[in-house]
């Protein structure tokens, strides 16, 4: 046990139960015990380093796990320990499990990837500079519509579920919060790479007009139940609301909760009662709003290596996640927003770590397929290697001195750090 550590952040005013850190390692066959003291110990000190409230790390070869470990808190108020069964607001990755759902009803034929979205929304949706193109389901999943999270989102965001308003208030000229800004007019759709997450309330509203169920049933029913994931996208299904991470920023001296700060009470569905599929998916936050574990992602992860089979059970099919992975924008220098060169490479709802010239990688030389997340002090990451099965699902949920850039990789410091530690030990 890091001594050092304790006391530092006892200093640092955290409530503690006992010692903050509390080891999970699981035993796995492939890496003996005296390595694992020694991967824990090099952790350690990057949780040290780094002021992390918690932390959990998955390590996989040959696409199963074989190093796993658990640190810190998941809730320091009522002082408990992050453990493998603990659930996160998962941030971005989230938009990988809705990617899912859309291609689901694809393999049924309900969807195709290169119909006009309009067609699935009941209203329409156009970007003026170009209004004779189709807006496709193809350039939502890749972040080439040119739909842009413009002025009027977040406003959206605030009172769409008090004042329950439709998502076409959003995306059609003339409605209470569309801007200007929702659309680019400076590259044509299809062509350029920027990230959004307003669109991703369009896909998530044509899955409830398709399916005829509301998006978090829909993902409950067909993705998360199906896989025997504890994870949900509305926090009032979890099973055991204890098992959910607060995430957590360093404000006034203090570890602040910033979202899923409970206390121990399920929240209400963020539906209302009369609330009817196909009105407005955003509403379930299909950009971000996924609850899931360590041991969740890495289920995610296998099931991408198994061409789509979980458990005997085909969740996609070999061709949708052959969809899904496959490079269908790769950057040329001019042609998208890389976030400082961390997106070089984007499919449907999953990325490409290209590991090439760039700097997005996780371990040197690895092309990796996944997703990250950021959002309200968390980081979170699931990649794998789908030759050769080498994974990995990093998640913290806090970091006292913020998220600083590392040198020589698009990851943050802390992150880069903890894949640094475990590369060291790859088979």
């Amino acid at each position: 046990m890091n001594f050092q550590l304790t006391n530092r952040l006892k200093s640092s005013g955290i409530k503690l139960l006992g010692l903050l850190v509390f080891f999970g390692c699981t035993d796995h066959s492939k890496i003996d015990s005296d390595t694992k003291i020694k991967i824990r110990s090099e952790i350690e000190k990057v949780v040290e380093e780094h002021q992390l409230s918690g932390l959990a790390v998955e390590l996989l070869e040959d696409g199963e796990v074989v190093y796993s470990e658990y640190l810190g808190m998941a809730n320091f108020e009522r002082e408990i320990e992050i453990s493998q069964n603990t659930t996160y607001r998962i941030a971005s990755i989230s938009k990988t499990f809705t990617t899912i759902a859309a291609m689901q009803l694809w393999d049924q034929g309900k969807l195709n990837l290169d119909e006009d979205v309009s067609t699935y929304l009941g209203f329409e949706v156009k970007n003026p500079a170009f209004s004779e193109e189709k807006i496709t389901v193809r350039h939502l999943l890749n972040h080439t519509s040119t739909i842009r999270d413009g002025s009027g989102y977040g406003n959206f965001l605030d009172k769409m579920i008090s004042d329950q308003e439709a998502i076409s208030e959003l995306f059609t000229e003339g409605g209470k919060f569309y801007s200007e800004d929702m659309f680019s007019d400076e590259y044509e759709i299809g062509e350029y790479f920027s990230y959004s997450n307003s669109a991703w309330g369009l896909i998530a509203t044509a899955i409830e007009n398709i399916s005829g169920k509301r998006f978090d049933n829909y993902l409950r029913d067909h993705v998360f139940m199906p896989m025997q994931m504890s994870g949900r996208i509305d926090p009032s299904q979890l099973s055991d609301i204890e098992n959910l991470s607060v995430l957590y920023r360093w404000q006034n001296e203090e570890w602040t909760p910033q979202v899923d700060n409970y206390e121990g009470e399920k929240p209400d569905s963020r539906a209302w009662e009369s609330y009817e599929p196909g009105f407005n998916g955003t509403l379930f936050g299909p950009q971000g709003n996924v609850r899931a574990s360590s041991k969740d992602l890495v289920k995610l992860l296998q099931m991408f290596r198994n061409n789509g089979l979980h458990n005997g059970e085909q969740i996609l099919s070999e061709e949708a996640v052959k969809e899904m992975v496959a490079q269908k924008w790769i950057y040329n220098g001019s042609n998208g927003d890389t976030w400082g060169n961390f997106f070089q490479s984007y499919g449907l709802g999953v990325q490409t770590l290209t590991a090439t010239d760039s700097l997005d990688f996780i371990f040197p030389g690895t092309k990796m397929s996944g997703h990250a997340g950021i959002a309200y002090g968390l980081v979170s990451n699931a990649y794998i290697n789908m030759e050769t099965g080498t994974g990995v699902v990093l998640i913290i949920n806090g970091s006292k001195f913020g998220y600083k850039p590392s040198e020589g990789s698009s990851f943050y410091k802390p992150e880069a750090d903890v894949f640094e530690v475990l590369e060291k030990y790859l088979d």
